[in-house]
């Protein structure tokens, strides 16, 4: 099959959504299917260009990729983050246009953004290809629970309008099934809905990976244990609470080391807080690379999984899976209302708190700490459940046998 991925964001980027659109794109690639795609330069999560590209440009990494210049803001705001979504939909459409005598049998959109839904479309009728919108993030519904978007006339109409674009689409595969029923409830018929949830890398990743080399890089003090977070610094992520933990754990002088280990808009502003704050209790790394990040997640003690309170409902964290993979011990922040709060209670693979709660994660931090038990069955337990539910053999292959066709 002939497939054309449209989509922001791609690899080389270690985390989010390009991590998994690269994974994928490669997996479709070695299964026989050609591959081009259409996205911008990496970006992400460190909102910066290495080196700016100011122009189109064409890669063959094994597949044909067209990187389309995009505007990145140093601080992404409301309006800020408007015109870099805006800047991709308008500067690939040329190459989407370009692409028209290639004549896939699918387009696959990536959201988000999703800006570049209508021309999805559009491409689609002309070139009669197959439409396909991957939902990762339902844009418009985080964005009026950040309170980014207030109720009014133009939540009203976007709703309408995403409304009418969702329902042209031939299948929507997303990530979660609370996911799926907030689609559903938009008005789309479920007969185009899938489920295509994110994956682990349960062959690279688990536990017991020799880690011994990373203490000594990052000066770790063996005597300490380590509470990691790794991923993107972002709004969504609720940084904050970590910070004020730490200072009430160094305040109480307890025996443990915080590690913020990637990128982000609000980066600075962490590192920023932690300094005014005199701790000494919590560094900062860059992301690591696929085999030291394998070897990091089995090094921490504890991971965190925070999120802010508003965005919970509809964001399920990717950065789960691969700490699930590696037998890791996590403090999951989710509303009980949630699909993630279900999942993890039910299998018993995280240790639950409130999101935003200071109180609850210092607590939880203490608890698994010094409960060794339960520590051991959480692990046990995270593992078991990537083994059973996260390989992306699995995963990928049920989405090219039943979607691809």
């Amino acid at each position: 099959m002939k497939i054309l991925i449209y989509g922001m964001q791609f690899k080389p980027d270690k985390a989010g959504i390009g991590k998994y659109t690269g994974e994928m794109a490669d997996w479709l690639f070695e299964h026989n299917h050609d591959i081009r795609v259409i996205t911008a330069p990496h970006y992400y999560p460190e909102w910066k260009q290495k080196p700016r590209q100011w122009w189109w440009k064409k890669e063959k990494n094994p597949y044909l990729i067209w990187r389309c210049p995009i505007f990145v803001p140093s601080q992404p705001r409301s309006l800020t983050r408007l015109i870099h979504l805006l800047s991709f939909a308008i500067s690939s459409f040329p190459i989407l246009l370009k692409n028209i005598f290639w004549k896939p049998d699918f387009i696959i959109a990536i959201e988000p953004p999703f800006v570049i839904a209508p021309q999805t479309i559009l491409y689609s009728k002309i070139t009669k290809a197959k439409s396909i919108l991957h939902i990762q993030d339902l844009e418009i519904d985080a964005a009026y629970s950040l309170k980014i978007l207030k109720p009014g006339l133009l939540l009203l109409v976007l709703n309408k309008i995403e409304t009418l674009i969702l329902s042209r689409f031939d299948v929507i595969t997303t990530i979660s099934r609370q996911m799926l029923k907030n689609i559903l409830q938009k008005g789309v018929s479920s007969e185009s809905l899938f489920l295509f949830p994110n994956w682990g890398d349960t062959k690279n990743i688990y536990p017991n990976i020799e880690n011994e080399y990373l203490k000594h890089r990052f000066l770790l003090d063996s005597s300490k244990k380590t509470i990691l977070y790794s991923g993107n610094i972002g709004n969504k992520q609720n940084l904050k609470s970590v910070i004020e933990v730490s200072e009430k754990i160094q305040n109480e002088k307890n025996n443990c080391i915080f590690l913020i280990v990637g990128d982000g808009a609000y980066k600075k502003k962490m590192e920023s807080e932690a300094k005014k704050r005199n701790l000494n209790n919590i560094n900062f790394f860059p992301l690591q690379s696929d085999k030291d990040f394998a070897a990091l997640l089995t090094l921490a003690d504890l991971h965190l999984v925070p999120q802010a309170k508003n965005i919970s409902d509809f964001v399920l964290p990717s950065k789960l899976t691969n700490i699930l993979s590696a037998g890791g011990v996590s403090i999951i922040a989710a509303n009980p209302s949630t699909e993630l709060f279900r999942l993890v209670k039910k299998h018993k693979i995280g240790y639950l708190i409130n999101p935003e709660n200071i109180d609850e994660l210092q607590h939880a931090i203490n608890h698994l700490l010094t409960d060794n038990s339960l520590h051991h069955k959480l692990s046990k337990n995270a593992r078991k459940y990537a083994e059973d539910y996260l390989s992306k053999d699995s995963i990928l292959s049920n989405f090219n046998n039943s979607v691809l066709i």
